[in-house]
């Protein structure tokens, strides 16, 4: 259609315009006898700007026309590349500051140089600074082109103007421009260069270059040929006017009404309401339902796992449906833990289960592995919801049994997998049974009450416009009951509520191009037709990014401004940003854009179907070309933007490598390179194509953007070939290695015409170029450290900078004066400077013009404080002349040495609307209104200070550190102060002694309504105020959600609560002795709902009472306590019910008896912990025949009872409340431990408990037969995982002749760490579901009884260390293990210390069919293997991989390798001693070999690399300086990584030799 050329055809004429509109340029081209070529081109493009302005919101449909159109807009492409080529070599000239000719012609130019020449002459010597007319300070703008829009708000003046025209001022001359044209000509004359080659100047020239690097590169600076251009103009003017008059015939043909209809596309900006527009889901109501029915109650949660895909057309709102159900109420404490992921295009399994794996919280004790052996772990004792959201390919069910594989490992019932997904294909392939929901259109009636919320704002504005009722059913019609295509539709209805729009919009041209049913790619297509044309170019180079792309804010918009989209529109006293997030903001609105919260921060995505009409919209000038695409894809002649995304299957194989690599190499045969503005390239290996994108692009001379995300290589393998300088704004480098750092390109400072350098991603190698500030228009030097901020030289020179992180005064003379700040009139952000001791006079500081930064939002103003000697009259007259603008909202003051608060911060209080204010080392006798402060004057001598009459609006925070001299902080109620205040910070103080809360009332007083000094807190941190009389109590409130208190007053006290995972928070309180307080002045229980962990150290006993009010409460930790819980009186007889599932319990002092009985209060129970109880002698679990009844309730004791107690003997006030019948009845030993038999636990550790013995029947003492403590752990039915460490005597009771098994046959995992008691494996011989078992430091103990678990059982896992007689005893024993039934192992992984003796035991034979990875692990005595070891190994033929760690004296590996026929994965690491690889080679099945920390291996023969190698790595081998040839290395090989960063030689070898030959090369 017409009317979408007519808006892109403008929209790049008025980017053709910006540099023209500027006299200086004009002037400049004027002095290269350019002028009239220039002037002429400009005039033509205004009149072609005035054609198109008029019939911009036309919907014109004319073939021919839409032609000339495509023509006209390559052509303004050629007149915007020429010009902007030109503005180049202008700067250039400028920064040259070449003087040649003054007033010798009229023109401005000696007239005598000869132009026509080839310009090949070449100057020498030093640059030499420009007159005293040309300095830095601020010049008047020069005359800008402006007009403002027609009534119907198109756009008539160029991007941006107003700004280039500054950005392209000789500063300080403007003010001599005339208006008439030889006056401007011979002012500028005067100040420009007639040359655009270096001036030359004698050898004894000095310092004249500014203070530049003498170090740094030298750059070649590219010639201006004066005559190549003059003919460009001339052929793009002449076809510009031929042009321009063809599309005036056609247009002057068509009369109204006759294929034309005007469109109402109104410029002016959607009314905003605080009311969102964005309906409730409307229609999908049962479905929803009977999901959540089905997941928590019906078909589904008896299942261990359940696949239900949602599957229907694209746009009809199944992400939404999942997002409901994924977020909803009803399912809140059902799943244990919750995933999304969104799949998108690819269906890459091991991207996917990384994605998992990083969503699912740890677990304690997690043993490491892969990300599918983490999921494992973490699951183990959850149940999971998953949602893998917009699916689009599945076809291979291995790889989707492969994602499944680690889910399943779940032991809950009613895991649940929803797939949404647009193809039935998918579908039929990820279900497991016939479950799946089709999701189609809404039915009418809801998909009218959608349209309705949509187009109208309540009920009363339907009412009003009946007449719209029937044109509205016909247009819901077309929307195929589509929610996406609704809200895009209805976005564009509701700006017009009247009828001539809705018919236009009714019968647009797009509904013909309708092709099905479900086709709703028209109304999105008719909502962008209705775009403002300025929103349209934003929006369709999303197209260039890979679909479900997020977008970061600053992101999106620094991107436009590197396509120069922006346009002014007539505001031009507002920054280009601000354009952008307006446009930003505006897209969102018409629901093109949807932003999302993420990690703390705004993103912005497209809906899928919304970037197919971003690709269908920008189909001529934009292609986005996917690897597995490159062969096939259509490429049109017209594309200036490129992005290029290397999928990762395209370097799975060699010969995908090469087959993609060949497909890229062509491309350009069928692109034109030329042409092209934008280049991206996307995958996280794209790097494996470099050298070929240095050869594809190298002609490509025009690239504006260049987005590279993901590189690992060096750039210079890149850049240099077709990083051509003079048309780039926009350069993006990141990288996903943090190890891989990333040279900064060396033609950087040439690049005149950037706007945004983006290295914020990538870890940098070197320093920036110190004539950097040759990037005059340089708006945006994003980097990781801000230390690269402040060693930019003279930094003022960046006028437009809109960042400056770190300034630090006088790092240099000169350069690095304050005035370099004053010059920077854009500055917003942040800002840092430093070393202010440096300046010497207030005049000096005044020169940083920080009041007339409006758009500085946060301010660090820092002294030296560490400095000897300061000047407190200096440095006061330094802060009180650094007065800020009074937009500040977050001001930090540093070791600013003065006795003074500043007026501005103080009595004449300007920045009002602070937000943040942080206070350090400062030691002054009057502060900010803040509150009644008290402060220390001497000796014996305190003064006050307040102002009654100021206060800030808007304080949010406040941190006082380090400030000598404070006293009291008094805060008298009722107190409006802090009305805002969210964070509050008070550390180092040392004389502080009263805060405002200091006596507030927190454990006992829990009504929030009395907190009235701090309504809003949530973060609290007072540290390292040694004077404060009494620990100070918490202003709880329902929004805390930080407070740390820490060396506080004379006790060790401490409080810690922060955010615990995601969901919840964590309570940690250290009391400086189990008789302090702390305690009960600290939480206010009732405003702790969401705490989920709570952590007591030395504190008293805990109320059972105010621990019921913690409803959320999972995780409960108590540490070096006498006893654990009390009760409050009245309680009664009702049992207590609490959900914690984990409890620690560490250095316990108290009674065992009563943690007996309190146990079965916590029905919820899956974890126990015991670390450290000295006095914890017996462990056992309550007989299950005579105590089936619950314990009863004990009789209730008052806190202040328990405080009594603690004085004395609180067994004995226990005894005397209650009596002794069933504390006695249940243990009689005091130190003995009976576990309910009701308890559910799953998981239990032991920890460097000496004493403690497991019991093994009787109870100690107890003369009645019939009641028994059971055997050990016998009646922990559902324990899975126990972990026993430095227990010598655990397992005493239990001998090898006995009969009773000491733990349960449910027992999956077991640690055996230092000596456990008993001398041989035989008590656990019953353990046939144990998978895992681990042995460390157990001494004697001998293998004897480890038969029946590798034959009989499910072991899959063993670690045997430190004990070195394990394998020596591990014969069957005649009597237990004679006449068991021969069965093979099941044994999967083994690691041991003890080579020989593995090697030599008995069960060597069992594991040879089972075997698959083997782990040699510290082994300090073995230096070769030895013949028999060799035929031992052989017999390993499952075996698939072996690793060699830590063992020192290894000096060989084992000759025989080459003869395990399966095994695919050799690593050797902290290998000191290991010079070579074995001389017969490794097995022909070796897929991966990994070599680390082997510092004597020198080489690696290519004899020994098999030719099935697909992974090598070397990492911190200093000897190993090159690999062999590329011919050499095997031809399977995929991936490479010499990653280290201490092996450059290496590492340069492989980038030099090996990218584009090895798929992957990571050096």
């Amino acid at each position: 259609m017409a009317s979408a050329l007519i808006g892109a055809a403008l929209s790049v004429v008025l980017k053709a315009l910006s540099p023209v509109m500027d006299p200086v340029l004009e002037a400049w081209a004027a002095s290269k006898d350019l002028g009239p070529n220039v002037r002429a081109l400009k005039v033509e493009l205004l009149c072609v700007n005035a054609v198109l302005e008029e019939k911009l919101g036309m919907e014109i449909h004319n073939w021919a026309l839409d032609e000339l159109l495509r023509n006209l807009h390559d052509l303004a492409y050629d007149a915007e590349d020429v010009l902007d080529e030109l503005d180049y070599f202008r700067i250039q000239d400028e920064l040259d500051g070449t003087l040649d000719a003054v007033d010798k012609h009229p023109k401005g130019c000696a007239h005598n140089l000869v132009f026509t020449t080839t310009h090949t002459a070449k100057a020498v010597g030093k640059l030499i600074w420009p007159p005293a007319c040309c300095s830095t300070a601020a010049a008047t703008p020069g005359a800008s082109w402006r007009r403002r829009r027609a009534a119907h708000g198109s756009l008539s003046s160029p991007a941006h103007n107003n700004q280039l025209a500054d950005e392209g001022q000789v500063n300080g001359c403007m003010s001599k421009l005339a208006s008439g044209p030889s006056n401007t000509i011979r002012a500028v004359g005067k100040c420009l260069p007639c040359s655009s080659l270096p001036p030359v100047h004698s050898d004894d020239d000095e310092n004249s270059d500014g203070g530049s690097n003498e170090h740094a590169k030298e750059i070649t600076k590219l010639e201006f040929n004066r005559v190549e251009v003059s003919k460009r103009i001339e052929d793009i003017l002449e076809k510009l006017q031929h042009m321009r008059q063809s599309i005036c015939q056609v247009l002057g043909t068509l009369r109204p009404n006759q294929n034309t209809v005007q469109l109402d596309r109104t410029q002016s900006r959607l009314a905003t309401t605080s009311k969102s527009i964005e309906p409730k889901l409307y229609g999908r109501d049962p479905v929803i339902k009977s999901i959540i029915h089905d997941i928590t109650q019906g078909k589904y949660s008896g299942e261990d796992l359940t696949v239900l895909p949602i599957v229907g057309p694209g746009g009809m709102g199944k992400t939404a449906l999942a997002q409901h159900i994924y977020h909803s109420q009803e399912l809140l404490g059902h799943f244990d833990v919750k995933v999304w992921i969104c799949v998108s295009l690819k269906f890459n399994v091991d991207k996917l289960i990384e994605g998992i794996e990083k969503q699912i919280p740890k677990v304690d004790k997690e043993n490491g592995g892969t990300a599918a052996e983490l999921i494992e772990q973490r699951l183990k004792t959850k149940r999971f919801l998953l949602v893998l959201d917009d699916m689009w390919e599945c076809s291979n069910t291995d790889e989707w049994k492969r994602l499944l594989l680690p889910l399943k490992s779940s032991q809950k019932k009613g895991n649940t997998i929803l797939v949404t997904t647009r193809l039935p294909s998918v579908a039929g392939t990820v279900k497991k049974t016939n479950y799946s929901i089709e999701l189609g259109g809404l039915a009418y009636e809801d998909f009218k009450e959608l349209f309705l919320a949509f187009v109208f704002d309540d009920e009363q504005s339907r009412m009003d416009h009946p007449e719209l009722v029937e044109t509205g059913d016909k247009i819901m019609e077309k929307l195929k009951g589509s929610p996406l295509a609704a809200k895009t539709v209805c976005t564009l209805l509701r700006k017009h509520l009247d009828f001539n729009h809705w018919n236009r919009v009714l019968e647009s041209q797009e509904w013909k191009e309708q092709k099905d049913k479900n086709d709703i790619m028209p109304a999105l297509k008719l909502s962008y037709d209705y775009l403002p044309f300025y929103l349209q170019p934003c929006f369709s180079c999303c197209a260039l990014f890979p679909q479900d792309y997020r977008f970061g804010r600053e992101e999106l918009i620094h991107l436009w401004i590197g396509l120069d989209v922006l346009h002014l529109c007539g505001e031009n006293n507002k920054r280009i940003e601000d354009i952008g997030l307006s446009h930003l903001e505006e897209l969102v609105d018409h629901g093109f854009l949807k932003n999302e919260e993420k990690y703390g921060k705004t993103y912005y995505v497209l809906h899928d179907l919304l970037h197919e009409l971003a690709l269908k919209v920008s189909s001529r000038e934009c292609l986005s070309i996917y690897s597995y695409n490159v062969g096939s894809i259509r490429v049109p002649p017209s594309v200036r933007h490129l992005s290029i995304n290397i999928d990762d299957t395209s370097v799975k194989d060699k010969q995908t490598f090469d087959s993609c690599t060949r497909d890229l190499k062509k491309l350009d045969k069928r692109l034109k390179v030329e042409n092209l503005h934008t280049l991206m390239l996307f995958g996280e290996h794209h790097g494996s194509f470099v050298k070929t994108f240095a050869n594809l692009f190298q002609e490509a001379k025009f690239i504006r953007v260049l987005f590279l995300s993901g590189a690992s290589y060096n750039m210079e393998d890149l850049l240099p070939n077709f990083l051509k300088p003079i048309h780039l704004r926009y350069l993006r480098i990141g990288s996903n290695y943090y190890f891989s750092k990333i040279e900064v390109p060396s033609n950087i400072p040439i690049l005149y015409h950037l706007k945004v350098l983006d290295l914020q991603s990538c870890n940098i190698k070197n320093v920036l170029p110190r004539d950097i500030t040759n990037l005059i228009k340089l708006r945006h030097l994003l980097v990781q450290n801000y230390e690269m901020h402040s060693s930019i030289f003279e930094v003022g020179k960046l006028k437009w900078l809109q960042e400056l992180r770190r300034f630090v005064v006088k790092k240099e003379t000169p350069g690095f004066e304050l005035r370099q700040i004053g010059d920077l009139e854009e500055l917003c952000g942040s800002l840092l400077i430093d070393n202010l001791e440096k300046v010497k006079v207030k005049e000096e500081a005044a020169e940083a013009k920080l009041t007339q930064k409006s758009r500085l939002h946060e301010l660090k103003l820092c002294w030296d404080t560490d400095r000897s000697t300061k000047d407190s009259a200096q440095d006061d007259q330094v802060l009180e002349n650094l007065k800020p603008n009074s937009n500040l909202l977050k001001l930090s003051i540093k070791g600013h040495g003065g006795t003074t608060c500043p007026s501005w911060l103080g009595q004449d209080l300007s920045i009002k609307n602070l937000e943040s204010l942080r206070l350090d080392g400062v030691a002054w006798s009057s502060f900010p209104p803040i509150g009644e402060l008290c402060l220390v004057n001497g000796p014996h001598e305190e003064i006050s200070n307040n102002f009654c009459d100021k206060k800030f609006q808007k304080l949010r925070r406040l941190e006082l550190v380090k400030l000598p001299r404070l006293k009291k902080w008094v805060v008298h109620a009722p107190c409006q102060l802090f009305a805002h205040l969210e964070v509050l910070i008070i550390k180092d103080c040392p004389e502080l002694m009263e805060l405002p809360f200091s006596h507030h009332a927190g454990y006992e007083q829990e009504d929030e309504s009395t907190i009235t000094w701090f309504p809003q807190l949530e973060e609290l941190e007072v540290t390292d105020c040694p004077k404060l009389s009494s620990f100070p109590c918490v202003p709880w409130s329902r929004s805390m959600r930080r407070a740390k208190m820490a060396q506080v007053g004379s006790g060790s006290e401490t409080l810690h609560f922060d955010q615990f995972f995601s969901t919840g928070y964590i309570l940690d309180i250290t009391g400086a002795d189990a008789l302090n307080s702390v305690f009960r002045r600290v939480p206010a229980f009732c405003n702790l709902s969401n705490l989920e962990a709570l952590r007591v150290t030395r504190c008293p006993s805990l109320s059972l009472v105010h621990l019921e009010k913690l409803q959320s409460l999972k995780y409960l930790t108590i540490i070096d306590s006498s006893d654990a819980f009390c009760f409050s009186e009245g309680d009664g007889q009702i049992g207590y019910q609490f959900p914690v599932e984990s409890i620690t319990i560490e250095q316990y002092g108290g009674s065992w008896q009563r943690l007996t009985h309190l146990f079965s209060y916590f029905p919820k129970l899956r974890s126990l912990t015991m670390w450290k109880c000295e006095q914890l002698t017996g462990l056992g679990v309550a007989d299950l025949h005579k105590r089936t009844e619950a314990l009863p309730r004990l009789p209730s004791i008052s806190v202040n009872e328990v405080e009594a107690a603690q004085v004395g003997s609180l067994e004995q006030h226990l005894q005397d409340v209650r009596g002794e019948e069933e504390i006695a009845a249940a243990a009689p030993s005091e130190g003995l431990l009976l576990l309910p038999p009701q308890l559910q636990l799953q998981e239990m550790q032991i920890w460097e408990c000496q004493n403690l013995v497991l019991c093994l029947g009787l109870l100690d003492g107890d003369k009645d037969p019939g009641r028994t403590g059971g055997v050990g752990l016998q009646g922990l039915r559902s324990l899975r995982s126990l972990h026993i460490q430095n227990c010598p005597r655990f397992l005493c009771s239990y001998s090898s002749s006995s009969s009773c098994f000491p733990f349960p046959d449910s027992l999956e995992v077991l640690y055996l760490w230092d000596a456990v008691g008993t001398a041989t494996l035989l008590p656990l011989s019953n353990l046939t579901s144990l998978t895992h078992l681990y042995i460390l430091r157990c001494g004697d103990l001998r293998g004897e009884g480890l038969r029946p678990l590798l034959t009989q059982g499910r072991l899959t896992t063993l670690a045997v260390l430190d004990t070195p007689n394990f394998f020596a005893g591990s014969e069957p024993s005649q009597q237990h293990e004679q006449g068991l039934p021969s069965s093979s192992s099941k044994l999967k992984e083994l690691r041991t210390d003890d080579v020989a003796g593995l090697l030599a035991a008995p069960i060597w034979a069992l594991l040879s069919s089972s075997l698959t990875e083997l782990k040699f692990w510290g082994d300090d005595e073995v230096e070769r293997f030895t013949k028999e070891q060799e035929e031992a190994l052989k017999l390993l033929t499952s075996l698939e991989r072996i690793r060699f760690w830590n063992c020192d004296k290894l000096q060989c590996l084992n000759a025989g390798l080459h003869r395990l026929p399966n095994l695919k994965r050799l690593d050797i690491c902290l290998c000191a001693a290991i010079w070579s690889l074995p001389k017969d080679g490794l097995p022909s099945s070796l897929q991966e070999l990994e070599i680390k920390y082997c510092p004597a291996i020198r080489c690696l023969p290519k004899e020994c690399l098999p030719s099935s190698l697909l992974k090598l790595v070397i990492k911190k081998c200093s000897a190993i300086r090159s690999l062999p040839k590329v011919g050499e290395l095997p031809s399977s090989l995929r991936e490479l990584d010499v990653s280290d960063e201490n092996s450059e030689e290496l590492r340069s070898h492989c980038r030099k030799l090996l990218i584009g030959t090895i798929p992957i090369v990571r050096a």
